[in-house]
């Protein structure tokens, strides 16, 4: 069994689609992140499931639909089983141990959806739909999975001498804490790019939760926030990408340590930290229907 990290970062940095949901919403420090409600359930309380399931090899037919988990339904195309494992267990940096399938160069297409009649009356959101894919990989992949700590490079973040340079979000105007919608009807805001490009991240709302996890990606490492801000912050970074060459990296954009620095006024240390990693034990490549 090897640790899989490179695998990790270029699957991640392909299939951010509505992972951009998956991606900004993340997981605990040193742990794989779980529900901290009690999982879904049916009208008739029973657990709820996806009852429709297609998982087939990918053809030459392009994806045309929109992919992610959203309302009722996960939808992915052209994917290997590592990318389904890392939506289902909220994965970013956070090592997998163990080849999924031999070489994992087989590409799949999922549709999973839940029956109508067993819809709850709360919506669901975009993590918990994720994590309904975890006994559909188990029961079609056979996949088998169990977690161990292990110590690993990984990046504590901390607040930089200069001071933090994030501007704080301006407060939604909900009618009360915890109100599911604003006054005006919009739905709860949450942390979302206004731009992104190459070595670019223009961001609003984003908690240190999230300002962790998108900095996972480009610095290849696990990130410990230790900054203890519990706020939520806009921010732009700019930087030039490792593997950016210099005639195409974005004029004057520092490295992304840098960046990072300067323009949020944090700082991304080098540890070896204890991390929960998920260990894969065995997984087949499913019968397609």
């Amino acid at each position: 069994m090897t640790t899989i990290p490179t695998a990790l970062t270029s699957l991640r940095n392909r299939f951010s689609c509505s992972l951009a949901a998956a991606a900004l919403i993340l997981a605990t420090s040193f742990t794989f992140a779980q529900s901290s409600a009690m999982p879904p359930t049916t009208t008739s309380g029973k657990p709820l499931a996806f009852t429709i399931v297609s998982i087939k090899r990918h053809g030459n037919a392009p994806g045309g639909e929109r992919e992610g988990c959203d309302v009722d339904r996960c939808h992915f195309v052209d994917r290997p089983l590592l990318a389904f494992i890392m939506t289902a267990y909220n994965l970013s940096q956070k090592p997998i141990v163990g080849d999924p399938l031999p070489g994992d160069s087989d590409l799949f297409d999922l549709d999973a959806k839940i029956d109508p009649a067993d819809m709850p009356a709360a919506p669901l959101t975009s993590r918990q739909l994720a994590e309904m894919l975890q006994p559909v990989l188990a029961d079609r992949f056979q996949l088998r999975v169990h977690h161990e700590t292990r110590i690993i490079p990984a990046y504590n973040i901390v607040l930089a001498k200069g001071g933090l340079r994030m501007k704080e979000s301006a407060p939604p105007s909900t009618t009360a804490p915890g109100s599911p919608a604003s006054s005006s009807g919009e739905p709860p805001r949450r942390c979302r790019p206004k731009s992104i490009g190459n070595g670019l991240r223009v961001m609003s709302y984003c908690t240190m939760d999230d300002v962790r996890n998108i900095l996972e990606g480009p610095s290849g490492r696990y990130v410990i926030d230790k900054t203890g801000l519990t706020g939520r912050y806009d921010f732009d970074l700019h930087w030039t990408p490792d593997d950016t060459h210099a005639e195409a990296a974005p004029a004057d954009a520092p490295s992304l340590f840098t960046a990072v620095q300067e323009q949020l006024g944090l700082k991304l240390e080098p540890v070896k930290a204890p991390v929960d990693v998920l260990v894969v034990d065995s997984a087949k490549a499913p019968t397609p229907n």
